[in-house]
């Protein structure tokens, strides 16, 4: 279940760091040995406590241990204890990748589907990048969650079966849901995805990452009416926490993910008229990107949360990005605290160890479970706005 990584212990396939090597550099077939892809220097603590003493600036973390409301949602804000994860670990990292292909790029404009070179930064994704990134995950020992919709699943049933057959997880990635309400629509693909899967990989997927877009109250009752265990579809946490269905907890647990630590804002792009970003001119610096998901880490790690990756090959599988991935999970094996799973696994933990609930008053998924009500009494709300 999952793998709890070791400081002294090289990945497969990986030379030995060098004597006199900067710790957590390890050298390997696609680096260079006791050579860092990006050089960083954190700040002294004393000196920014010093500093803040200078200009009048004060730290105030009377929030985490107060009983004052959240602003918003009336609930508390307390220090939760830190949860617990197996053979000691300090914290959980899961790697996730949505496998869209050409279906991103056929979702965000019509015409994309006459625009064969458009559409070839889909197929990259199959054709370089999950090759590349699956040896990288082989290099280091990692399992990984994979997210495939049913158009993957039917167009590059190839590619579904070698990310299984190199074991790792296979969840559904379920299109974007139009309203609060899940209908027969929503049942029938969602049910569809699920049956593709199963016939290409020969494995029910039990998780499924809903694209982005409406998830409302009723989704998480689905959810678990089609025998899904979990959901990664969500941003309202850093731990893992049940969906809730009806003003109560379902037994499908949710494991949340946040868009700092996607690769799509920083990476994906293509020029009109099949824009992305719609506003074009942005793609991000790996130097920017690395340090920034290095020091999330590191304070996922000193909070002992559960950080979630969410990635794409067509975006994170090219070859200067996966060498950036390295260097991440570099940074990342340099500590021997670290429990690297599958989102199932994380779930499965959550479920065995923290149960399903009750959450805090103050919690967004309790938050969101009432949304509903209050639109309904809001005058001319529309019970679909987001």
């Amino acid at each position: 279940m999952g793998a709890v990584l070791r400081a002294d212990a090289a990945p497969p396939g990986h030379r030995q760091t060098p004597t006199g090597a900067r710790p957590g550099a390890a050298a390997g077939p696609h680096r260079t040995p006791g050579r860092r892809l990006v050089r960083h220097r954190r700040p002294d603590r004393r000196l920014v406590a010093l500093a803040e003493r200078g200009s009048g600036m004060t730290t105030d973390r009377s929030h985490m241990t107060t009983d004052t409301p959240a602003p918003g949602t009336g609930g508390p804000r307390r220090r939760q204890p830190r949860p617990r994860w197996p053979e000691g670990a300090r914290c959980a990292v899961v790697l996730t990748f949505t496998l869209d292909a050409e279906l991103f790029w056929l979702r965000l404009h019509p015409s994309a589907r006459q625009r064969p070179k458009t559409l070839s930064l889909g197929t990259y994704g199959i054709l370089r990048g999950v090759p590349r990134l699956l040896d990288l995950l082989d290099a280091y020992a990692l399992p990984a969650t994979w997210f495939v919709p049913e158009h993957t699943a039917t167009h590059h049933p190839r590619a579904v079966r070698r990310i299984a057959a190199a074991g790792h997880e296979i969840a559904a990635a379920a299109p974007p849901v139009s309203g609060r309400t899940p209908d027969a629509d929503v049942r029938d693909t969602w049910a569809r995805t699920v049956a593709s899967l199963e016939a290409v990989t020969g494995v029910r997927p039990t998780g499924l990452r809903a694209a982005p877009g409406v998830l409302g109250d009723g989704h998480a009752a689905l959810l678990d009416e089609l025998g899904f265990l979990w959901s990664s579809s969500t941003h309202g946490d850093d731990r893992p926490h049940p969906l809730w269905s009806g003003g109560r907890p379902t037994p499908v647990m949710e494991v949340p993910w946040q868009w700092e630590y996607a690769d799509h804002p920083y990476f994906l792009y293509n020029g009109a008229p099949v824009a992305f970003p719609p506003g074009e001119s942005r793609i991000a610096a790996y130097r920017d990107v690395l340090e920034d998901w290095k020091d999330s880490f590191d304070a996922y790690r000193d909070h002992g949360l559960c950080w979630v990756l969410a990635l794409d090959p067509q975006s994170i599988g090219k070859p200067g990005r996966a060498l950036m991935l390295a260097e991440l999970l570099d940074h990342i094996r340099a500590h021997d605290d670290v429990w690297c799973a599958t989102a199932g696994q994380v779930a499965e933990h959550w479920r065995r160890t923290a149960g399903p609930g009750p959450e805090p008053a103050g919690h967004p998924e309790r938050v969101r479970a009432g949304w509903p009500s209050r639109i309904r009494r809001a005058p001319g709300a529309d019970p679909d706005a987001r």
